[in-house]
C-alpha cells in the first residue's frame, strides 16, 4: 500500500512538472518590469479604511470620494515597456513568397508576443518571441507624434527588413490611447 501511495505521488509530480513545461500558447511568463502588473496596480485602496471607521461619521463624505478617486485610479491602463500595448506588423514579399510577422499584446492581465518569419524560417511565441523582441522595440523608441514614413523606416530598419518588400501593414495601439494603421506598398511610391 505505502509503494502504492509512492508511485502515485511520484507520477502526480513528473506529470505536474511535464505539464508546466509545455506552455505552448503565446502568453509572455516574465514581461519586463514596466509590462509587469504590480500589486499596488490592483489593490483597492489603503488602510485607511480601516482607520476611518473609528473616525466619527462627518468625515465619511470625504472618505468616499478618496475611495472612489482611488478605485479609478485603479482602473487606468498600466504603462507598457515600449510606449504601446498592441503592435502588429505584417511583411510580404511577394517575390520571395515569404512573409514577416510580428503580433505584441499587452493587456492587463497578460502579455503575449509571437513572431511567424518565414523569411528565415523561424517562429517563436511567448516569452521566446518576447525576448526578441524586447531589444528592437526598446531600440525603436516609437511615439504618437511621429509621422507614418518615421516609423515605417525605423520598423524596417529596427526588424533588419528588406526595403524591397511588396506591401507592409502595421497597426500600433500607443498608450496614449492613439491607434495608428499603416498600409504601405511599393507601389504607392510610384
Amino acid at each position: 500500500m505505502k509503494k502504492t501511495k509512492t508511485i502515485l505521488a511520484g507520477a502526480f509530480i513528473a506529470s505536474t512538472i511535464v505539464l508546466g513545461a509545455c506552455n505552448t500558447d503565446t502568453e509572455v511568463d516574465e514581461p519586463a518590469p514596466e509590462d509587469a502588473t504590480t500589486e499596488e496596480d490592483s489593490a483597492m485602496g489603503d488602510d485607511t479604511e480601516d482607520d476611518n471607521m473609528m473616525d466619527d461619521d462627518t468625515d465619511t463624505d470625504d472618505d468616499m470620494g478618496e475611495d472612489t478617486d482611488e478605485m479609478f485610479e485603479d482602473e487606468e491602463p498600466a504603462t507598457t515597456a515600449f510606449g504601446f500595448s498592441s503592435f502588429e506588423l505584417s511583411v510580404n514579399y511577394d517575390e520571395m513568397g515569404d512573409n514577416y510577422d510580428v503580433n505584441y499584446e499587452h493587456d492587463t492581465d497578460e502579455v503575449t508576443a509571437e513572431i511567424d518569419d518565414s523569411v528565415n524560417d523561424t517562429q517563436l511565441e511567448g516569452d521566446e518571441a518576447y525576448t526578441e523582441l524586447e531589444g528592437t522595440f526598446e531600440q525603436l523608441e516609437l511615439d504618437s507624434s511621429m509621422s507614418e514614413e518615421e516609423i515605417i523606416d525605423a520598423v524596417v530598419e529596427g526588424f533588419g527588413l528588406d526595403p524591397n518588400y511588396d506591401s507592409l501593414e502595421l497597426t500600433i495601439m500607443f498608450d496614449d490611447g492613439t491607434e495608428l494603421d499603416i498600409e504601405h506598398s511599393q507601389d504607392d511610391e510610384m
